[in-house]
């Protein structure tokens, strides 16, 4: 699937978000709070502890399309904005089940300010695993670094979109300075451990299934995904030329009787 434009992706977000206010029924919504970071998500979610990762799933749907993943560390020497900022903007190359490699397609990588606090907000596609986008939001404060990242299979991507991007526009850091004086029993990692785990470890399992739409059974699907964003976004259209304001009419004015 080929994805060179860097306009799309806001696009899509526009498209996305102008289809749920055309609908007008949106999802009842919960905070999810850890000791690092709270954010919305629909009630279908659900969030649990798995070694020093919370992951959350939708409970109404296959768990291999998407999964949302946080995890904290302590902070050590590589752990700065710009380092992460560089890291995003880099290509990663994914081992395929044949033994080569893929190179993943970087979209976007930016700084984006979320409740008053600077996050580092960058886009892949098959980064963490063959199809699959991966939205990264990276950030620190005080002594300890956070990731969270939004994970969903290309073919399903558009289905979880309006719940990435209230999770997203919700993100609230809450860790305190006392954190680190816990230590591990709130899952936050060592200074020297990496920062996150690869989603393809916690996606484990058969994924042979999506492997097999990337070699040659997804072009449908992608051509329905890029369809229905199109449709989207000709529908957020029309709703703001329905809502643009008509020009009045100038009444003449009445002839005076002779």
């Amino acid at each position: 699937m080929k994805y060179s434009s860097r306009l799309s992706w806001p696009l899509a977000q526009l498209g996305i978000l102008a289809l749920i206010a055309l609908m007008g029924l949106p999802a009842e919504a919960r905070r999810f709070r850890n000791a690092y970071v709270s954010f919305e998500l629909p009630e279908r979610w659900n969030c649990s502890m798995e070694n020093t990762e919370w992951v959350c799933v939708n409970n109404e749907q296959k768990p291999k399309e998407a999964v949302i993943i946080l995890t904290a560390k302590e902070l050590g020497p590589g752990d700065s904005l710009e380092n992460y900022e560089n890291h995003l903007k880099s290509v990663r190359n994914l081992a395929r089940p044949d033994g080569s490699t893929q190179a993943s397609q970087v979209v976007q990588v930016n700084r984006v300010n979320i409740d008053n606090h600077t996050w580092v907000d960058g886009l892949q596609i098959g980064s963490e695993i063959n199809s699959y986008y991966t939205r990264y939001l990276i950030t620190t404060k005080d002594r300890i670094a956070i990731l969270v990242t939004f994970s969903a299979h290309r073919n399903f991507y558009t289905r979880y979109s309006p719940d990435f991007l209230r999770a997203i526009n919700s993100l609230r850091v809450v860790a305190t300075q006392d954190l680190l004086r816990q230590g591990g029993a709130h899952g936050v990692r060592g200074a020297h451990e990496s920062l996150g785990t690869p989603v393809g470890t916690i996606l484990s399992g058969d994924l042979d299934l999506y492997m097999d739409e990337e070699e040659g059974g997804s072009g449908g699907s992608s051509a329905l995904t890029w369809l229905a964003l199109g449709v989207i976004i000709l529908s957020a259209g029309l709703l703001l030329l329905r809502k643009k304001p008509q020009p009045k009419k100038k009444r003449r004015p009445k002839s005076k009787p002779s």
